[in-house]
């Protein structure tokens, strides 16, 4: 079952990927700690993927 949070990050990645996650939150309008959340499930689940992109990480749609 997908969230209105994890449907609102999909759709922002699906839409252009990678994005940062203060990119997420202000394009989603998600607190810190909602995109923090759904990022670690979708992660787990393997439908996003993080990288490190110099001091900052990058979100970007996995391979699920």
């Amino acid at each position: 079952m997908t969230t209105n949070a994890e449907a609102a990050v999909l759709t922002i990645l699906k839409r252009q990927a990678p994005q940062t996650f203060e990119d997420l939150m202000a394009l989603s309008g998600l607190s810190a700690s909602q995109v923090l959340l759904v990022v670690d499930q979708l992660s787990r689940a393997g439908t996003v993927v993080l990288s490190k992109s110099g001091p900052d990480y990058s979100v970007a749609l996995g391979g699920t």
